[in-house]
């Protein structure tokens, strides 16, 4: 071993080197990618026939903490992801977490382009007979690194609009 280099195993790569190598045997033995990763793949490819394979013709959009721009149907997810791509062609979505179970898959990503960042959860619904994203529950907010601090943030709470 050369001075001051550490085998990856000290380094803590070796669960990051590990997870790639089984992510890529699952892809070449035929194992699916769940449509959650298909639709991220493809985002950051600026796919738009395989962000659209891998939605549900019904796909529901729930924005819980803004109602109002909730939507139901593909296509205005679709024109959604279109005009993210045109106005930021750099666009990248990182998955920093995903959990399975059942017919849910919960994200917690970090999507960057110039101009913007964003932290995201979202909760998706998988329709097994299509292999498809059904549904989402969509919570995200820019990132931002000044601003109030916790006490600041709990006092302006109880602040008159």
């Amino acid at each position: 071993m050369r001075s001051g280099v550490l085998p990856l195993r000290e380094r803590g790569l070796h669960k990051a080197a590990r997870q790639c190598k089984a992510f890529l045997a699952s892809i070449t033995q035929g194992d699916k990618v769940n449509p959650v990763e298909r639709f991220n793949d493809a985002t950051n490819r600026r796919d738009i026939n395989d962000l659209r394979a891998a939605l549900h013709p019904d796909f529901e959009m729930i924005v819980p903490q803004k109602p109002r721009r909730g939507f139901k149907g593909v296509e205005q997810e679709i024109k959604n992801m279109e005009y993210m791509f045109e106005t930021h062609p750099d666009l990248q979505i990182e998955v920093l977490r995903m959990a399975e179970n059942g017919d849910e898959i919960w994200t917690e990503n970090h999507l960057t382009a110039d101009g913007i960042e964003m932290a995201a959860v979202v909760i998706f619904g998988i329709d097994r007979e299509t292999d498809t994203i059904r549904w989402g529950r969509y919570f995200s907010d820019a990132v931002t690194y000044e601003g109030p601090g916790a006490d600041e943030w709990l006092e302006a709470l109880h602040e008159e609009p």
